[in-house]
């Protein structure tokens, strides 16, 4: 449900010895020569993990850089998807990436023995999953009975089968997946969609009636109230009427179910993770929630006859290893709500990425919901379609390159303007000679260079193998990042003497 963000992989080398000047400088020990010369010849690598979409790859990764002899390197981690190996000694290493339910990647790198940072883009993609059969609960032997088979078996009946021999990383992930929901809250004020609702009364022996269908203009805002709750208004067609829905009978809050992850709120539930499962044939983190027996629902409840009850919730969710974003929900009722005559309520909601090219913004919106409802003796099952979104966002001062897709970026974070070559060479074998860019980026401002043929940079993007920006700057100067749709690598290189003319 939430927006992609950009690595950005910030241009840092730690080479103390550039950074003592004046009269700090004249108080440091005497260094040997032997012991300059090793870290004048050490540079930087910094890993930056990418989705196939492009966005950061925000999920439980290793990353492990060894060279041909010696000891594996320790990192730090600078972002989301990012680690920066320091002091890297000149040699020939190998980066292996690996992550639950993504392919290992085994990289060949190369650094050279000069003050810079290497950067690389790492590519993760998922693992294809066999499909197995479920693991069943010793309640899910028993046959469902007849009267139920309207309405897809209990949450609890039976465990989809998940990956014994990975470990699930609970706090992880539902840190992760609560910051999605906060970036959703943050990023989204009002979205409006086209919604179709196919309504079907189900009789006694579980057989849908012929639908009654609707479709509405569909509007949500959403808020937060002076006690840091959460506001939540939907309109359909103008209005909150509930007697324009088939059978009378409304259907609200929907987008807002899986807000039961942000930390406003998750501390209702108790979650247990089952293990690494799938959904549509991709890996997914299976989590289990049940409402606490001593914190009242704040997420649905029900009114009538203006009374309202809180619902109590259980169920499970599928959450995508890479970004932690809610790809399946399923909830179930804790018990019967017996002031409200209603006996049965399963929801089950599929959420998919929604782009709004206006606002160069991602969220994951539900795309398709299903209610199987028994109240006071009658069924139903109703399905709403979400389609054609529109996002309407509040306008903030915060500045940030908007990077277009294969293109190269580049944030001055000085004061004064600063100078640089980018150069990108293509891959041996082919007939292109490397093509070099020369621009300024102003103090505070920020440049994008396209890459494709007819482009800024005129090298067809599967042709591209390694790029170097070199720029007079000083260290910890640029910011810089790479959006293409494949591994690459970006060696920055700081103090250079550039040439003035722009292309």
């Amino acid at each position: 449900m939430l927006g992609a963000r950009e690595c950005r992989c910030l241009a840092v080398l730690v080479v103390s010895l550039h950074l003592l000047t004046g009269s700090s400088a004249a108080r440091q020990e005497p260094t040997s020569s032997v012991t300059q010369a090793v870290v004048n010849a050490s540079s930087s690598l910094r890993i930056c993990l990418r989705l196939p979409d492009e966005s950061p790859f925000i999920g439980n990764a290793s990353v492990h850089v060894m060279p041909n002899e010696g000891y594996e390197l320790s990192a730090t981690t600078t972002g989301d998807g990012e680690r920066l190996f320091s002091d890297v000694p000149p040699g020939i290493y190998t980066v292996e990436t690996s992550a639950p339910g993504f392919l290992t990647v085994r990289q060949r790198v190369q650094i050279e023995g000069e003050h810079r940072i290497l950067t690389r883009f790492v590519i993760m993609k998922a693992r294809p999953l066999q499909v197995r059969s479920p693991e069943k609960s010793a309640s899910a032997s028993k046959p469902a009975a007849p009267e139920k088979s309207w309405v897809p078996p209990d949450v609890d009946e039976a465990v989809p089968y998940v990956d014994s021999d990975v470990d699930c990383p609970l706090p992880q992930v539902l840190r992760g997946a609560g910051q999605r929901m906060q970036q959703f809250v943050s990023n989204l004020e009002k979205f409006t969609a086209t919604e179709r609702v196919e309504h079907f009364a189900v009789d006694r022996v579980g057989t849908r009636q012929s639908p009654e269908v609707r479709e509405f203009e569909y509007v949500v805002m959403v808020g937060r109230d002076s006690g840091g709750g959460f506001v939540l208004d939907e309109f359909r067609n103008g209005s909150v009427d509930p007697m324009q829905f088939p059978a009378h009978i409304a259907t609200q809050g929907l987008p807002g179910i899986a807000l039961l992850f942000h930390p406003f709120l998750a501390s209702d539930f108790k979650f247990t993770c089952e293990g690494l499962g799938e959904w549509e044939g991709n890996a997914a983190w299976q989590v289990h929630f049940v409402q606490r027996p001593d914190r009242q629902g704040r997420i649905l409840g029900y009114r009538a006859a203006n009374k309202y009850s809180a619902l109590a919730l259980r169920g499970r969710a599928w959450i995508d290893p890479g970004s932690f974003q809610a790809l399946r929900l399923e909830t179930e009722l804790v018990e019967p709500l017996k002031d409200m005559g209603l006996t049965e309520e399963h929801i089950a909601i599929s959420y998919r990425p929604v782009r709004f090219r206006n606002q160069d913004t991602q969220l994951w919106l539900p795309h398709i919901a299903d209610l199987y409802v028994e109240r006071e003796g009658r069924r139903y099952y109703r399905r709403h379609t979400f389609s054609h979104f529109q996002l309407f966002t509040v306008e903030t001062e915060t500045r940030k390159v908007q990077l277009a897709k294969e293109s190269y970026g580049f944030t001055n974070e000085t004061d004064r303007d600063i100078t640089g070559v980018l150069t990108v060479t293509p891959v041996s074998g082919i007939k292109l000679d490397p093509v070099s860019v020369s621009f300024t980026i102003p103090a505070g401002g920020s440049v994008v260079k396209l890459v494709g043929v007819g482009k800024d940079v005129a090298i067809p993007v599967e042709s591209v193998a390694s790029a170097t920006f070199a720029h007079n700057g000083p260290l910890d100067s640029i910011k810089v990042d790479a959006h293409l749709s494949k591994e690459s690598t970006l060696d920055v290189i700081s103090g250079t003497s550039v040439p003035l003319k722009q292309q």
